[in-house]
């Protein structure tokens, strides 16, 4: 079955005369819904519906059973209960659809964002753009990168797990699917991927990505959370693309019990998803923007792709706010 991420999960209580659900079937049965939407100022319309909430799951990312069942007794212990009363606000205010989709999403969560406008001035206006940044929590960056950059240029895509690309279609077509490194398909979505990248920089758009492909996490059970090593797949696309590359850096890391069991096994790691949702309500986040790089700090690596990257890395994590 396709899944939704939170926000955009049916309510399986609680009718509205305005609109009705039926059962259908897609993999296993699914709601579908009639929806209301109230146009408002701007470009801005916002839907009133309901979200099917035995989406709520990362469950569906692994095929065993076995391994499903355990991400879902996790999920309802650790965090589901409390998502859920955050889709009834979410559905009570109305989901704005676009871009303001994000900004309804982290206001939601309690989520301010405190980067300054002088920094994402930055960002330049026009012409092709990779933003690359460091992946401390997991889909909530993706979020906060989508609101971000939507307040100097519509003109981007965020290069993301496919979970944050099954939402309101508006919104979602701003991401392009990454796909899970457990997934069956992985190798041709990869590829796809990277072909959807490549042509959205020749048209001269913005590509947002998260060079690592992984959340940060510790070496061992009681240490720091370390960045990945960043793919050296991201010094090709700078290269054959000759886009301008503005580093951005997020704050703060996953929980301790995220990384402990990060360590044990892919399975509880998946099973604490949803805890980490959780554990970033209500806390301000404030992303640095850097300079973009010049073209000799590019060129200088011209040779060695990988050293560039290991450089890269290193130089975004080291941005301080000013």
């Amino acid at each position: 079955m396709r899944w939704r991420p939170w926000w955009q999960i049916n309510s399986a209580k609680g009718s509205d005369p305005r609109r009705t659900t039926k059962a259908r079937g897609l993999h296993g049965v699914v709601d579908s819904f009639h929806q209301t939407t109230t146009p408002v100022s701007g470009d801005e319309t916002v839907d009133f519906r309901k979200y099917d909430r035995r989406s709520l799951s990362y469950a569906s990312t692994f095929d065993d059973p076995w391994k499903s069942n355990v991400i879902r007794v996790m999920e309802l212990f650790t965090g589901k209960l409390t998502i859920l009363r955050l889709i009834r606000e979410f559905e009570r205010r109305g989901a704005p659809r676009g871009q303001p989709f994000w900004r309804a999403c982290l206001d939601v969560m309690g989520i301010e964002l405190t980067t300054p406008q002088h920094q994402l001035d930055r960002i330049p206006k026009s012409g092709p753009v990779i933003v690359v940044a460091n992946h401390p929590h997991g889909m909530v960056d993706g979020m906060i990168f989508a609101d971000l950059i939507g307040r100097v240029r519509r003109d981007y895509r965020i290069l993301t797990r496919s979970l944050l690309t099954d939402i309101d279609e508006v919104a979602g077509s701003f991401m392009i699917p990454v796909p899970f490194p457990h997934d069956p398909d992985a190798q041709r979505k990869g590829v796809e991927m990277r072909a959807k990248a490549m042509s959205h920089l020749k048209d001269g758009g913005v590509v947002a990505l998260f060079p690592s492909g992984v959340v940060a996490s510790s070496e061992t059970l009681f240490g720091p959370a370390i960045e990945a090593e960043w793919n050296v797949f991201t010094a090709k696309m700078i290269r054959r693309s000759g886009a301008t590359v503005v580093p951005m850096k997020f704050p703060g890391a996953n929980s301790r019990w995220y990384q402990i069991a990060n360590r044990i096994s892919p399975i509880l790691r998946q099973g604490l998803l949803l805890h980490e949702i959780v554990h970033s309500l209500n806390k301000p986040q404030g992303p640095i923007v850097g300079h973009p790089l010049t073209q000799d700090q590019v060129d200088t690596w011209s040779d060695d792709p990988r050293g560039f990257m290991t450089w890269l890395r290193d130089h975004t994590l080291a941005l301080k706010d000013d």
